[in-house]
């Protein structure tokens, strides 16, 4: 089993059937998984994690995003989590129970229940770090985009921490135990992530810590630093170079999912 794990109670969760509605949620203090298939076939599911600081939830890395899964084969949805004033531990079983509930109802979803993963931008991203660490019910896939990775100084994301964790000096404890880097075992899924080596918001040692600890846990991972690039690109349209994070992922998705030895099994 895996560890790092916390006890379920069924809390409150929202899930929304959205075919690209014009409702766009930007702030929520309710979790909501917005679930948008590409068609009645089953395929592999992509959640989405915007990103925002937990302060808010940034649009561009929620239905484009959706939209570019579309593109390439894959259901997708977007989880719309808590911002702002935070119960990490009502977040974690609320995460858990998001994973219970795509599981539970893949037959009628469309979606193939040991093909699911989350893909997640800078605090999205440590969001869904947590979804391949901390619950039970794991994604089978993680691509982290320029993820808010470590709580530790001097590298930590300092609004992010303060959200997520409720205090501006928690203890040493607390700050390891949502660190992602302290929470990787065996158990983890195959890793994707990206990064600018100059990010001026979440410095580039996030992910070498994260990246040095799925090395020593062997899982296996893929990792792309591009020279520059401003925090909080998303698909990146603007700068080209970087803009290839969405081929590279594209290719990486296919192999794990291909991945014969997935089936019959889920985190």
């Amino acid at each position: 089993m895996p560890t790092n794990t916390l006890d379920l109670s069924v809390p409150m969760l929202k899930i929304i059937h959205d075919k690209f509605s014009n409702e766009t949620i930007t702030s929520n203090q309710q979790m909501t998984v917005s679930i948008s298939l590409l068609d009645d076939h089953e395929r592999p599911f992509i959640l989405v994690f915007p990103g925002g600081g937990y302060h808010h939830l940034a649009e561009k890395e929620g239905k484009p995003i959706v939209k570019w899964l579309h593109s390439i084969g894959y259901h997708a949805g977007v989880l719309y989590y808590p911002i702002g004033t935070i119960d990490h531990l009502s977040m974690v079983k609320e995460l858990e129970e998001a994973f219970i509930q795509l599981r539970k109802h893949a037959k009628k979803w469309h979606i193939t229940e040991n093909k699911i993963g989350a893909l997640g931008f800078s605090a999205g991203g440590h969001l869904a770090g947590l979804a391949g660490t901390k619950i039970t019910n794991r994604a089978n896939a993680l691509l982290l985009c320029y993820p808010v990775i470590t709580f530790t100084e001097p590298f930590r994301h300092a609004g992010s921490r303060e959200h997520f964790l409720g205090s501006t000096q928690p203890s040493k404890h607390l700050v390891e135990s949502y660190s992602i880097e302290h929470l990787i075992d065996e158990h983890t899924p195959p890793t994707f992530i990206w990064h600018t080596a100059d990010d001026q918001s979440v410095p580039i040692q996030n992910t070498i810590l994260l990246a040095n600890s799925l090395a020593r846990h062997n899982i296996p991972f893929e990792y792309h630093v591009f020279p520059s690039g401003k925090h909080g690109l998303g698909m990146a349209k603007e700068f080209p170079y970087v803009e290839r994070w969405l081929s590279f992922a594209e290719i990486w998705l296919k192999n794990i999912f291909d991945d014969k030895s997935l089936e019959g099994k889920h985190a």
